[in-house]
């Protein structure tokens, strides 16, 4: 007799955030860099105030509080955790990962659970539920899988530039489990390197340490050319492409949650798609714009505001600089 091999799914469980308590105003911003913020800057982001990590917060001091609210909600113990995928582009160290250290602040040392770092830049949101879905799905080894997008941009910025205004610090949690239904339904990533010089912080081993410390500004964020519109142009694609690969439809989806980083772009994308704008969620005007873990924010606020409907379709859309993008289609079936 052959087996029959019983499909394994995994689905969204809980979700956890870190909201620093430091708020800068624009006003507050003005008198800090002598920059008086444009109304129509501001209108255009959605982006109204700074959210500022203390100094004794780091990215992983951080991921971990959204984690282990993530944990709490589900009433799971760091011991049920089978996997930790952590995503930032600004992490405690170059080098050891800051997953290892987020590890050790949630007890998991004495379990051994692995751990490692994800770095698509503001992406990260898609690509990592992308990951641990894939991860889940293959194997019997991952039941329980953390993700968590953590952010401490301020840190790396000059505060002479107005488009420094646009930058908080977080992070949001997203746990996984596996599933006998579906949960996962469809992912589709991208990249385009042609813009991997267009905005970034430069430094790193591509030439020796002691020439870039030279130039001291070169560990700072820079924006050295600006983007072409690649959200408004690829997010519908992304969308569309999704609903091709799920077999589904605009009326099956409750809520998309996009990178919260231009409330303009957004509104925009849904107009393209013919969705009304009750189906996507914003958080960039009381949060600002929390890079890798701003998508994983929205939607903690979303379902904590009961926009997202039990068995309909929750879609994650990310971008970050390089260019990368992504998106990740779930059926929410709750808990």
């Amino acid at each position: 007799m052959v087996a029959v091999l019983k499909r394994r799914y995994a689905r969204i469980v809980s979700t956890g955030v870190y909201v620093p308590p430091i708020v800068m105003t624009p006003e507050e911003f003005k008198e800090k860099t002598g920059i008086e913020l444009d109304e129509a800057f501001i209108e255009r982001t959605g982006i109204k105030v700074k959210r500022i990590a203390p100094e004794d917060e780091t990215p992983s001091t951080m991921a971990a509080k959204a984690c282990k609210q993530a944990l709490d909600r589900a009433g799971l113990k760091i011991s049920d955790i089978d996997l930790i995928i952590l995503g930032t582009d600004t992490p405690d160290f170059l080098t050891p990962p800051t997953s290892a250290r987020l590890q050790e602040l949630l007890g998991g040392s004495e379990y051994e659970i692995p751990v490692f770092d994800v770095n698509a830049s503001c992406a990260n949101g898609a690509y990592m539920l992308e990951i641990a879905s894939s991860m889940i799905m293959s194997s019997e080894e991952y039941n329980n899988v953390l993700v968590v997008g953590t952010y401490c941009m301020n840190r790396f910025l000059r505060w002479k530039f107005p488009w420094e205004w646009m930058f908080s610090d977080g992070a949001g949690a997203v746990l996984l489990s596996v599933s006998e239904e579906p949960g996962y339904i469809a992912g589709k990533l991208r990249a385009d390197g042609r813009y991997w010089d267009y905005w970034g912080i430069y430094f790193g081993a591509h030439k020796k340490v002691e020439e870039q410390l030279k130039n001291k500004e070169v560990v700072f964020l820079d924006l050295r050319k600006v983007y072409p519109p690649v959200n408004d142009e690829y997010w519908p694609k992304l969308v569309r492409c999704l609903m091709e690969k799920g077999g589904f439809t605009g009326d099956d989806i409750t809520q998309i949650i996009f990178t919260q980083v231009r409330l303009r772009s957004i509104l925009k994308v849904m107009d393209a798609l013919g969705l009304p704008h009750s189906k996507t969620h914003w958080v960039m005007h009381k949060y600002g714009y929390t890079g890798s873990a701003c998508a994983y924010m929205a939607l903690d606020d979303a379902w904590r505001e009961g926009k997202i409907e039990e068995g309909k379709i929750v879609i994650v859309v990310t971008s970050g600089v390089g260019y990368e993008q992504g998106a990740v289609a779930f059926r929410w079936v709750g808990k």
